[in-house]
């Protein structure tokens, strides 16, 4: 007999009359909860409260999301600018309490990254390479590890290039479609336990896409790439395994965690289509650039936090903090130990870490989960249908579709209807910062229409800089 068996549950129906009651509508008056729903986004209609039964359709509960503790890497981005002081600044993360290293920029010959990784324990820190020549760091890495007798552990490393996502945001491929595949191909093939597959869904995020499109988009690009592969001659496992799918995590607190647990769902629908089962998803989420502001520049911190906390609970395996000062192309020292830090405080005093699945059960999440498993897997069909991810970029109807939603998204802060606290509300009229707004750079050689990076503050900003010139 359960401890609750003598307690009589509360039906849905229930809970419905109690709120109506409350609110002093008439019994039955469903105008009183109707004005309680609001639309989002993606097109779902958030109920003021949900049971048990919203889960009549429950799709997690068939699936394994690998949620037991959070355990992820507290990865830190360094930008390549020059060898020594890209060594310098992921020795200071590490000092710091980061545990993997994200450097984005090329590498040009095995001395260089011999002195890149000078003193960094790579047997112990998960290290991970993002550049336009792969395989020439593939190369340059194995050979370090050769000549310094380590061995890879079960740690996360990367060595990877997004072809296609690059194409997406520079507007052109590297050398060209067929050489740059083949590159990937190639790479692909290494014998380094690593992965090689990176598909950015953060610039889909980036550029102002909805939870839905970001989803949808980042694993018809999968597809594309899976294709791509096993033609060449690999198995799909080991092409599923070299994936790192990046997500951008933005301040919609619990679609959020909703999102990186819907892409779990997603990629085991996928990979059961291949045949595949059990190969968990990898999963970065790096907090996303749209909502940052110069403006009040530390209410950034605040956004940050809660966004991580999204991944977390969402089940991400790595996550990546941008520094508070970002926005403007920059940052200091200080910045970027608070990025490091806010990790810290999540894993250490909340206790994040140490809670299983710490979302499952939660009804609302649970039914949002199910909403965008169910939307995005809708749009992807679509742009299956109509010849793959490739083509529907080369037509430019998913960089339209994005900026169609980015541009409404847009005019909301513009109009206030959407809050950027600091920044349309409760403005700083004496902020001083406002004169380190950067402009953007042309981009030349197009060959497909650009996606192109938004956030949603720079208008007002923009505003508020020429009224004081």
């Amino acid at each position: 007999m359960s401890l609750f068996d003598e307690f009589e549950g509360t039906t849905h129906q229930q809970w419905y009359d109690k709120i109506i009651k409350d609110l002093k509508g008439a019994p039955g008056d469903v105008g009183v909860i109707d004005k309680l729903i609001w639309k989002s986004t993606e097109g779902i209609d958030v109920q003021p409260f949900y049971t048990s039964e919203n889960l009549k359709q429950n799709k997690s509960k068939d699936f394994n999301l690998n949620n037991n503790k959070a355990v992820w890497e507290n990865r830190f981005v360094v930008n390549i600018n020059t060898i020594e002081e890209a060594n310098k600044k992921a020795l200071y993360a590490l000092s710091r309490g980061a545990d993997a290293i994200q450097f984005v920029g090329n590498i040009n010959s095995q001395n260089e990254l011999n002195l890149l990784l000078k003193h960094i324990e790579v047997s112990i820190v998960g290290i991970h390479f993002y550049n336009s020549n792969p395989n020439k760091t593939h190369e340059f890495f194995s050979n370090y590890l050769l000549n310094n007798n380590i061995k890879l552990n079960n740690l996360n490393y990367s060595i990877s290039f997004d072809y296609i996502g690059e194409l997406l945001v520079c507007g052109h491929w590297k050398t060209n479609e067929q050489a740059d595949l083949e590159e990937l191909a190639i790479l692909t093939k290494s014998t380094l336990p690593i992965k090689t597959i990176s598909v950015n869904g953060l610039s889909f995020n980036n550029a102002g896409a909805t939870n839905v499109q970001e989803l949808a988009y980042s694993f018809s690009q999968a597809v594309e790439y899976i294709n791509y592969l096993t033609e060449k001659g690999l198995k799909i496992e080991e092409v599923a395994k070299k994936i790192t799918f990046h997500f951008g995590i933005g301040s919609n607190y619990f679609f959020e965690i909703a999102k990186i647990r819907a892409a779990k769902i997603l990629w085991k629908l996928i990979l059961n289509e291949y045949g595949v089962i059990d190969i968990p998803i990898n999963i970065n989420s790096t907090t996303t650039f749209t909502n940052f502001a110069c403006f009040d520049q530390h209410n950034n911190i605040l956004r940050t936090t809660t966004e991580a906390m999204s991944a977390i609970i969402g089940g991400a395996n790595s996550i990546s903090i941008l520094p508070f000062d970002s926005a403007y192309g920059t940052s200091t020292e200080f910045s970027e130990r608070i990025a490091i830090n806010i990790q810290h405080i999540l894993k250490e005093e909340t206790f994040l870490g140490k809670v299983n699945d710490i979302s499952k059960g939660a009804y609302y999440i649970e039914s949002i989960t199910d909403e965008l498993v169910e939307k995005s897997l809708a749009l992807f069909k679509e742009i299956e249908q109509k010849g793959g991810f490739l083509a529907n970029i080369k037509n430019g109807l998913i960089q339209d579709a994005i900026q169609q939603v980015a541009q409404n998204e847009q005019q909301l802060f513009v109009d206030g209807k959407k809050t950027l606290l600091g920044v349309n509300k409760h403005q700083n009229k004496n902020n001083q910062e406002i004169n380190k707004i950067e402009t953007k750079g042309l981009i030349n050689n197009i060959q497909i229409k650009v996606l192109q990076q938004v956030r949603f503050s720079e208008k007002i900003e923009d505003t508020a800089v020429s009224a004081k010139i």
